[in-house]
């Protein structure tokens, strides 16, 4: 730092008059700070000017306007001194000779914390992922210390997301790519929705401008007829209030976030999503958004699924509302209905000033689950928080369900949860010795999967300990960790005594006991696990290396896989962990590599499916510990495999194609190792407007997920970006 500084004088004048700019612009916007902290703000202004004195933006600016503006966007939530400071310095430490002692110094310790919460780590020793990694790791821990952190980092990312024309295309498509798998969904689940609502967009912007352009240019020749249509809502939905002497309010939300996600993500046609119109009635209380609620379904018809009752079972990330859904006048509408304190919630979550609600206790669930996630980072090694962060991202990625124990407490779960998972939610002792649960008052078993809002209460018993067949149905690591460390603590004669018992009640599904299996069966399945005596599998079982239902499954399999566990030859052998088992996917739901899936125990051997196939509902009820939990090997075991090791897939194309478009598609998919083996055409002719609509069928073949989302990149930008969907049949 500079000897120029002194921190009790501050110039009229800094460095630069863009600097001046900026500052002035803060400093109106700080305005409901205290004289004092005002001063401090001021004051960090000028610390900042000298310390980045020599650095400049790509575009040619005095570096410190970036952190300057950073601050100002922190000032539009009101937050406190400490954070507009941190906020001005946070490139200090990372990027100038300021110390963490200096900031101290000059402005406290939590400044000190914060700046060092958000500076990214460093080393020459560290490749690029592995930097990545352990800055990421380092914004997690710091901001399950203090929430702050994450506000700061993301107001970083806004500014910097807003100002990337000057760096190159490459860069802009990396950072676009890196906010939306990590800073985004952890904005989110931490109900920071204001914020990450305004860096969705700018990501959408950067990752793909032709796309972007073409669903911005729609909406600016719509942009007449939305704001006469917004008008004509609100003030129909405002009277309707004063008619219902309700006190509230209406407002008009700028929807095109969500616009733009579901046009990038393929979950809707222009035409559909630029009629797109949403509302939020703030009012009173609870009592009043029920009231207006049924009104407006009784007028409008609204039927169960057009209702998403968040108020009383929260979101992830804690967003508390009533929610409407309904078509007008060929307008697809949605009305969110809340009070002031849920309107608070939803903008600034973790940093609202509501720390008892509700919604803290959803966003204090998904805090427990990643203070578990970083706890398990605490190893040695750069490659420790490479692992960690992937699982991380994973998890933000993941769809969560929300449910509660009977007195209210909310834990988060990823969807494909059961009762088991639950348990263990709730901790290790309880999880330990469950032996059923009540669902929503209902008695149900542990295998059970969970919906979200599930009232859960979990049946115990003293004596019960863990099954190794658990780890066959599980979700969570947390569940699937607390049962190994259970089972591989036990005494050996234990572990033997407990594989015998689990490989007794996975025959027991089939009508057979261990005392049923002949000479021949265990001659089989010894040789099958390259092993010698009973004993041996036992000691599998009980440890988690073999699941029982699989030696059933081989067992009672009409055929045998006698594949090597290396040879990949057909496409059964990208699953991990079934070696030697027969496998077959399933037609009722088309599963190729990269889908979330689970096997179903059958006597034509294991037969997979996608994860949330419809045709296995029944199963799951009754007989739930006959689904268990599949993965697939890792991408590397795609590479240089035969064109064999194909998938089926069936895309609906929402417009009717032509000779020439169906010719130019398939040329396309050939281009990108896709084949297409059918195509179908439906034509429908709208007698009321003399317009043909209809729809186009592809069967195809493809590698893997993201081959197929690939292709179906492709299919939108070659057609004019038409809605399309993956069917199951």
């Amino acid at each position: 730092m500079p000897d120029s500084h002194d921190p009790h004088t501050t110039p009229i004048n800094l460095s630069h008059p863009l600097v001046d700019e900026a500052r002035d612009s803060l400093m109106r916007a700080v305005a409901y700070l205290k004289p004092d902290e005002r001063a401090d703000v001021l004051r960090a202004c000028h610390f900042g000017d000298i310390a980045h004195i020599k650095d400049k933006r790509k575009s040619g600016e005095p570096y410190i306007t970036h952190p300057i503006a950073v601050a100002e966007i922190l000032a539009g939530f009101r937050l406190d001194r400490d954070t507009i400071v941190a906020a001005i310095l946070h490139d200090t430490i990372e990027d100038t000779e300021v110390t963490d002692e200096m900031v101290t110094q000059e402005f406290g310790q939590m400044v000190a914390q914060l700046v060092d919460g958000v500076t990214k780590l460093k080393s020459s020793g560290m490749s690029k992922q592995q930097s990545q990694a352990a800055t990421f790791h380092k914004i997690l821990t710091a901001t399950l210390s203090d929430p702050r952190v994450l506000i700061i980092k993301l107001s970083d990312r806004l500014h910097n997301m807003s100002t990337l024309d000057a760096v190159s295309e490459e860069k802009q498509k990396r950072t676009a790519k890196e906010t939306l798998d990590f800073y985004i969904p952890f904005a989110r689940l931490m109900g920071l929705n204001s914020i990450a609502d305004y860096i969705e967009l700018l990501c959408y912007r950067n990752l793909n401008p032709d796309m972007y352009n073409k669903f911005t240019d729609k909406l600016l020749q719509h942009g007449l007829g939305r704001n006469f249509q917004k008008t004509e809502i609100s003030t129909y939905l405002q009277s309707l209030l004063s008619h219902l002497n309700l006190e509230g309010h209406v407002q008009v939300l700028d929807n095109r976030t969500a616009m733009y996600r579901q046009f990038f993500k393929n979950r809707g046609q222009i035409s559909q999503l630029i009629r797109q119109y949403d509302f939020e009635v703030i009012l009173k209380d609870i009592e009043a958004c029920d009231k207006l609620a049924t009104y407006l379904i009784q007028k409008y018809q609204i039927g169960n699924h057009q209702i998403h009752d968040n108020i009383r079972k929260p979101l992830a990330g804690g967003n508390q509302s009533l929610t409407l859904f309904y078509d007008r006048d060929y307008n697809h509408i949605k009305i969110t209905l809340m009070t002031r304190r849920m309107q608070e919630a939803a903008r600034l979550g973790i940093i609202s000033n509501d720390r008892a609600g509700v919604s803290q206790s959803v966003i204090q669930a998904s805090l427990r689950n990643m203070q578990d996630l970083a706890n398990a980072g605490k190893t040695e090694g750069d490659d420790a928080h490479v692992a960690i962060i992937e699982e991380l991202i994973s998890y933000l990625h993941e769809r969560k369900i929300v449910c509660y124990s009977p007195k209210g407490r909310a834990y988060e779960l990823p969807r494909g949860s059961t009762a088991l998972d639950f348990a263990y939610a709730v901790g290790p002792a309880i999880g330990n010795i469950a032996t059923g649960a009540d669902i929503n008052h209902k008695h149900g078993k542990l295998g059970l999967v969970l919906a979200d809002g599930d009232i859960v209460s979990i049946d115990t018993d003293k004596n019960a300990t863990p099954r190794a067949e658990w780890l066959g149905f599980v979700a969570t690591n947390k569940a699937r960790n607390e049962i190994l460390k259970f089972l591989k603590r036990l005494p050996e004669d234990q572990k033997i005594h407990y594989g015998k018992q689990a490989l007794d009640r996975a025959l027991s599904t089939y009508g057979k006991s261990i005392t049923d299996l002949t000479d021949d069966d265990w001659t089989d399945i010894l040789k099958w696990r390259g092993i010698n005596t009973p004993d041996e599998l036992f000691m599998q079982l009980s440890t988690g290396v073999l699941l029982p239902q699989l030696v059933v499954s081989r067992l009672f399999s009409e055929e045998i896989d006698t594949a090597d566990d290396h040879e990949i030859t057909r496409s059964k052998h990208l699953l991990a962990g079934i070696k030697g088992v027969e496998v077959d996917f399933a037609r009722c739901c088309n599963p190729i590599y990269g889908d979330t899936i689970v096997g179903h125990l059958s006597r034509q051997g294991l037969v997979v499916h996608r994860h949330k196939c419809y045709s296995l509902q029944a199963i799951r009820t009754d007989t739930p510990y006959q689904i268990i939990h599949l993965d697939w090997k890792s991408d590397q075991s795609l590479q240089n495999q035969p064109d064999a090791l194909r998938f089926p897939a069936m895309l609906r194309i929402y417009a009717s194609l032509n000779e020439e478009q169906i010719s130019q598609v398939i040329y396309e998919m050939r281009a990108l190792n896709i084949g297409v083996e059918q195509t179908h055409i439906k034509t429908d002719t709208k007698s009321d407007q003399g317009s043909k609509v209809g729809t186009t069928t592809l069967h195809i073949v493809v590698r893997s997920r993201s081959h197929l989302a690939e292709g179906i990149e492709k299919l939108r930008t070659l057609l004019g970006y038409p809605n399309i969907m993956r069917l199951y049949q």
